[in-house]
């Protein structure tokens, strides 16, 4: 195979420069340089690589990078990986998660696969995505994610799994910090509401990216979620309801299976913070329909099943260790509608400790009622 460089090959670097200048697609031109590519040999390849990466970038330069990536001459990871300006970075991303998602697959590949480069990439990706997602937070109505789909088409699901779908979850949820557990139990509903009605992106993502790996989005999602100094509640709470909204029958039990370990875990180590991340990961599990009346029902449901019924599964030493967390607990119920859930559900099979419980919900209850009537009566 020759290696020495054909009197051509300054022509095709012309072709080249002359289509990322376009601001328009020739498909007759797009074509000529086409099979210009074709006739390089590799030590051409590696030349022409270079001078695509030192040129500046024009209208059609992404038109052109499609071509060599096909090519196999010049990928996108390999020319992003060439550009150390960080702003000029920034945009270059910001435009393949607006349309050139072929380029923005292969930067996710790479960084799976690309042992040298996976930090640099990772952190690029991570970048771009954040700020992307911040920006949608503050208004959601800026742009729309119509990356996802084709990423969740186009990437092995190792990828898809292991960068993609991680990397989405993890910046989801740093973007909003709560100091204190019992803000959760505040702002509950109001995050699902705004989750449900504004924050509409992240219902896009669960739905598009995550659709045929919603087990594994929540057993990230879970395994993160357990950390005692957890303070990103409020879009795990949004992510937990717009999967579970979304789910199959499989992923349906899965969350079941999942919070009767919880409660098990409950009562083997008598963690408070275990009980308050069951209750608020149920509350949001129940949250799948547009109908808060149904929504309150499905809690109820669960509620009964699961801790009116717990002394059916529960030994006796551990039904009292998870009912007197329930009773150190109910301070932390700000919503009326769940802590009526709670007083009005018998448990079984009753005696001195659930009713001091019972009578202590019951109070509480009184408290937010009163404190409710007062703040509308202002």
């Amino acid at each position: 195979m020759s290696l020495e460089i054909s009197n051509s090959f300054g022509f095709t670097c012309k072709v080249l420069k002359k289509q990322c200048d376009s601001t328009q697609i020739n498909q007759w031109a797009a074509c000529g340089l086409e099979d210009l590519l074709k006739c390089l040999n590799a030590k051409e390849k590696l030349l022409l690589a270079k001078y695509f990466c030192q040129l500046p970038l024009n209208f059609g330069s992404f038109r052109v990078l499609r071509q060599l990536q096909h090519r196999r001459i010049l990928t996108a990871t390999e020319y992003i990986c060439s550009i150390r300006d960080e702003e000029q970075l920034q945009l270059i991303l910001i435009e393949f998660l607006q349309s050139e998602h072929d380029l923005l697959s292969n930067l996710f590949i790479s960084a799976h696969y690309d042992s040298l480069n996976t930090i640099r990439l990772q952190n690029m990706l991570e970048t771009a995505l954040r700020n992307l997602f911040v920006a949608l937070s503050g208004n959601p109505k800026i742009c729309n994610l119509n990356y996802v789909e084709p990423l969740s088409k186009s990437l092995p699901a190792d990828v898809l799994i292991n960068v993609c779908l991680e990397m989405h979850l993890s910046i989801l949820l740093e973007l909003h910090e709560v100091e204190d557990v019992s803000l959760a139990f505040q702002h509950f509903s109001t995050w699902i509401n705004e989750g449900v009605d504004e924050l509409t992106f992240v219902k896009c993502i669960t739905e598009k990216l995550l659709g045929r790996h919603q087990q594994e989005a929540l057993n990230y999602l879970f395994k993160l979620s357990t950390a005692i100094n957890l303070k990103h509640w409020k879009f795990y709470l949004i992510l937990v309801q717009s999967i579970a909204s979304s789910s199959n029958e499989e992923t349906i039990s899965f969350i079941k299976k999942y919070l009767k370990n919880r409660l098990q875990h409950v009562a083997s180590l008598g963690c408070q913070f275990s009980l308050l991340h069951l209750l608020l990961t149920a509350r949001a599990a129940a949250a799948t329909t547009m109908s808060i009346q149904q929504n309150l029902d499905n809690y109820a449901q669960w509620y009964k099943q699961n801790i009116g019924e717990m002394s059916y599964v529960l030994g006796n030493e551990q039904f009292q260790i998870v009912l007197n967390i329930l009773d150190d607990s109910v301070h932390y119920e700000q919503e009326i509608d769940y802590l009526e859930i709670h007083a009005a559900i018998a448990i079984s099979p009753g005696g001195k400790l659930v009713q001091a419980y019972k009578t202590k919900c019951k109070a509480h209850l009184s408290r937010l009622k009163a404190a409710s009537k007062q703040k509308n009566y202002r």
